[in-house]
């Protein structure tokens, strides 16, 4: 058996753990012989015996799985000190090929570094700031390792708020058919997936392991008019001037010929006078997604040597829907002309003025977009004992292909508003059949590629004997060149509401080689010190050199005291430098400064153009842009009073200069006059479009604590009982939106409209319960509220946003397992939020989850 004190060194090892931890306690027969294993975190190898304590959260998949979460997404999301702003949903109001992105501590997906094995992979090829979860085939983890602190020093230069390594099976023998099922207590969101995984030889025997794993899986979509919580708040505020049957400007006034009655339900009364499209009806909540992954890998032993060849595929479907294309100012009717009004629908006659037409391409429906993401990757690897050296080292090929098909509901807007002035299409009513579908645009609209072409090797070893212990060192070189490939296809010119339309094609690449070193040292006994250094040269921006320290400190069994600090340096990315300009609708609606100040129509402008309204945005990249510079400090406190009870708290401060994005729309519209450069204007005075175009923005400050508790109760008759809490504080959290300004705080709520908000406390809390070969789950994941973007409004404070998920499992003979369980026990709605930076009204998306109560089922079999 192994020792109290060989115990204490592996739970402190494994301290941070949140509920899918392995029991840190577990007794076991010693071999004899310690595993020489990597923990993410540090270059060295080490026995687990040896290994030193990190803020390192470990999460099993199968523990996960158990909680009725069926791909990487619903797994990350569900970590206490993730904050993603992007998530499968996102994909709904923004081009981003269906990517879902991690975000350590809200700090944005561009600062954590994700891996597969220690190994990056490819940036999505649509955003270009990280690897899309999508990409990452949850049926081949083992495991993912969460490294909460910076770890720039040991990876790279964008580890700045920290690393999530994916950890796949080291080996695998038989075969496994599995299955799940999930369905929905209300219509839409049901799920259904299944794979197998199958290996052959034993590593130990036979010297060689060849596995591979296959899955499928498709999601269904949830529609707005599938949640009443997506729909019942909906106001006259959410209506759009751009309208069908089309709203005309006659003499600075708008009129519509339905008006009053106009066309419920998408259509209701603006005004007396004109309507307004109720377009959030047509959103989805969640796309339709339609997933296929494949995983391979096979191993040879060689003696002390170990080679092996991993292949990794996964193909991402995403099919969104949004309303009918805006067609603002789409066309000008003159007296004569066919469907030119002659009334107004008060009865007054016309003059013969003319008339300028704001419509919507109802009659074609939705505008359904398909984003096809691919990624793969290729990579050998190679470790081992060299001359009494641990070395690792490999070449890996990676990259994604993404791609943005127009399905339906497009529409050429020049071919519209030819339509409109000649009469082949009715813009107030029914038209000729064909006259719409001769319009219409469908096809690919932007095909991009990343692709990441990468070497390394390291080596370490313990080299000097010191009076407190061994002293270990690790060196280690490596190169990648990235090269960024987006192509705009002619049909996206003219696509209108694509979010791309007028883009160019553009294409960028960059080499970098980087240098590190890392010792551990023990200074003194029970007090060792991690110094590591990395020089990093980009061809494009030049060199950065991070170095970084940690140091643990056990001054008794029961208590350890740990703290680092590091610098990080994060060169644009080639989607910031090279990402083509393009235009969108801004998510908020504003009013035009000169046209409508303070809300009321002036100088030529009318309620419908120039008021309430949302407004183009110029976006893309900026060759002209400076690295950001990153300083991380952590300091943390680990517990064991005894052997039952392991708590631990780290508190971690960020602080991120020359931050690069985009400047909110809100913050144009703020200040006029101070932005007056942003705003771009027609001939006739009216606002064209506002620019939003990457840029460096200021300084972003953080900071906060991370909680961990994990009790295992003593053993009972009624099995083996434990807790375990997992959660992270954030007490700071402030950011300058612009070089030189004041700064913005979105700590606990909104940010006015400009910055989303970034939430006080989130955890997770697991009750596990284990006997013989059944076991059951009750978790609980919560997030704190929030204020709510207007606060003034009725539920300006967003409640906090609780979910129970509850699953038991049996195992019987080894081979047969099942679960059965149900995801949002008690079918918590979202918590109402006003929030319209997304086309999703009446709640959050990004906080919330909107598919309620949900039954699953899942079984798998080893052969």
């Amino acid at each position: 058996m192994r020792t109290s004190k060989t115990q204490l060194a592996l739970a402190l090892a494994l301290a941070g753990l949140g509920s899918q931890a392995l029991p840190a306690w577990a007794d076991e027969p010693s071999s004899g012989t310690l595993d020489r294993v990597e923990i993410t975190g540090s270059n060295i190898k080490r026995s687990i015996k040896q290994e030193k304590a990190l803020p390192v959260t470990v999460v099993r998949t199968e523990e996960m799985s158990k909680q009725g979460f069926t791909t990487v997404e619903q797994v990350v999301n569900s970590l206490a000190s993730n904050q993603s702003a992007t998530v499968g949903a996102s994909s709904v109001q923004t081009v981003s090929g269906g990517a879902s992105y991690a975000s350590l501590r809200g700090l944005g997906s561009q600062y954590t570094l994700v891996l597969l094995d220690g190994r990056r992979v490819a940036s999505q090829a649509i955003g270009g700031y990280a690897t899309d979860l999508n990409a990452i085939p949850l049926s081949a983890i083992e495991r993912i390792e969460v490294l909460r602190d910076g770890a720039s020093a040991i990876y790279g230069t964008d580890a700045i708020g920290g690393v999530i390594n994916f950890i796949t099976k080291k080996s695998y023998q038989g075969v496994t058919v599995s299955g799940e099922l999930l369905s929905t207590e209300h219509k839409g969101g049901n799920t259904g997936s299944a794979s197998i995984t199958a290996g052959i030889g034993d590593l130990a025997k036979d010297g060689y392991n060849v596995y591979g794993s296959l899955s499928y899986q498709k999601l269904d979509p949830i529609t707005t008019l599938n949640r009443s919580f997506a729909n019942k708040y909906l106001s006259a505020d959410n209506l759009s001037g751009r309208v069908f049957p089309s709203n005309f400007t006659y003499k600075g006034n708008a009129y519509n010929p339905a008006a009053p009655n106009c066309k419920p339900p998408y259509a209701l009364p603006l005004d007396a006078n004109s309507c307004g499209e109720n377009a959030t009806l047509y959103m989805d909540l969640t796309p339709e997604v339609e997933q296929l992954t494949a995983f391979a890998k096979g191993t040879k032993q060689l003696g002390e040597h170990t080679l092996s060849l991993q292949y990794m595929g996964a193909r991402n479907v995403s099919t969104t829907r949004i309303s009918p294309a805006p067609l603002t100012k789409i066309a000008t009717l003159k007296a004569g002309d066919k469907y030119y009004p002659t009334h107004l629908p008060d009865g007054t006659p016309t003059d013969g003025s003319p008339v300028v037409i704001n419509s919507r391409s109802v009659p074609l429906g939705p505008r359904v977009t398909e984003s096809l993401s691919t990624t793969q990757r290729l990579a050998f690897n190679a470790e081992g004992l060299l001359a009494g050296w641990d070395y690792r080292g490999g070449v890996g090929y990676s990259e994604n292909k993404t791609t943005i098909n127009y399905k339906s509901g497009y529409v050429n807007g020049d071919k519209v508003a030819a339509a409109f002035q000649n009469g082949t299409i009715n813009p107030f009513g029914p038209s000729a059949p064909g006259a719409w579908e001769s319009t219409s645009l469908n096809g690919d609209g932007w095909v991009a590629k990343f692709q990441t072409i990468m070497a390394d090797f390291k080596v370490s070893k313990e080299v000097l004997q010191l009076p407190a212990g061994m002293m270990a060192t690790a060196f280690g070189v490596e190169t990648r060149r990235e090269k960024l490939d987006s192509q705009i296809q002619d049909i996206a010119q003219f696509a209108l509401g694509s979010g791309i339309a007028d883009s160019k094609s553009t294409s960028g690449s960059r080499g970098v080689t980087a240098a590190y070193v890392e010792a551990d040292i023990p200074i003194f006994k029970n007090f060792d010190a991690q110094l590591a250094a990395r020089y990093d040269r980009y061809t494009d921006f030049g060199s950065s050199f991070n170095p970084k320290i940690a140091v643990k400190y056990q001054p008794i069994p029961q208590l350890l005291i740990r703290s680092s600090a590091s610098k990080g340096f994060r060169a644009p990315t080639l989607y910031d430098v090279f990402t083509p300009n393009s235009k969108t609708y801004t998510a908020n609606k504003f009013n035009d400064p000169l046209r409508c100040p303070g809300g009321t129509p002036a100088n030529g402008g009318n309620k419908v153009d120039d008021c309430n309204t949302q407004f183009e945005a110029l976006q893309g990249g900026n060759n002209n842009l400076s690295p950001e510079k990153a300083s991380s400090l952590t300091f943390g406190v680990v517990i064991e009073p005894i052997k039952e009870i392991t708590a631990s708290a780290d508190f971690w401060w960020t602080t991120v200069k020359d931050t690069i994005g985009a400047l909110d729309p809100g913050v144009i519209f703020g200040d006029p006059v101070k932005y007056a450069d942003k705003f771009v204007r027609n001939p006739d005075g009216s606002l064209n479009h506002v620019i939003t175009t990457t840029q460096n923005l200021g300084t972003l400050s953080a900071a906060g604590v991370d909680i961990s508790l994990a009790f295992r109760l003593p053993k009972t008759a009624w099995g083996n009982f434990g807790i375990n809490l997992d959660g992270t504080y954030t007490s700071k959290y402030q950011q300058q939106m612009e070089p030189k300004g004041p700064y913005l705080s979105p700590l606990g709520g909104w940010y006015q409209n400009v910055l989303p908000p970034v939430l006080r406390w989130k955890h997770s809390l697991a009750f596990n319960w284990a006997q013989g070969p059944w076991s059951g789950i009750l978790v609980q994941n919560y997030s704190s509220g929030y204020t709510d973007l207007n606060p003034n409004q009725e539920g300006h404070n967003v409640r906090p946003y609780s979910n129970w998920n509850l699953s038991g499992s049996y195992v019987w003979d080894k081979k047969l397992t099942i679960t059965a369980g149900i995801r949002n026990l008690f079918d918590q709605e979202p918590p109402f939020s006003n929030q319209t930076k997304s086309f999703q009204y009446g709640f959050d998306p990004v906080v919330a989850d909107p598919v309620g109560r949900a039954y699953f089922l899942k079984a798998s079999y080893k052969l």
